[in-house]
This record gives C-alpha cells, structure tokens and sequence, in this order.
C-alpha cells in the first residue's frame, strides 16, 4: 500500500518537473527568437547610419 503511495507521489511530481521544464524551453526559445529579431533590426539601423554618415 505504501508502495502505491510513493509511486502516485513520484509520478505527480514527474509530471509537474516535465510541465516545468517544459514552460522553461519555450521561454528560452521564445527569448532566443524575441533577440535575433532585435539584433536584426538594429544591424539594419547601424548599417543605415553608417552608410549615410559614410557617404558625408
């Protein structure tokens, strides 16, 4: 009987690490995505200002 509660108390916190990890991912995905798009647009600016301040 113990064993069954022990295994239904292992097996709700394996569910909960997984939804948790899972929660992790897509936040460092999402963050990884957010900072590309951010880089990009501020290559695409510095490249602009250079290039006007270049040709002066």
């Amino acid at each position: 009987m113990n064993g069954l509660l022990f295994l239904g108390s292992f097996l709700s916190y394996l569910i909960l690490m997984i939804v948790i990890v899972c929660v992790a991912a897509a936040g460092f995905a999402l963050g990884r995505v957010l900072r590309r798009s951010k880089n990009a647009k501020t290559a695409g600016t510095q490249t602009v200002t250079e290039d006007s301040t270049g040709s002066k």
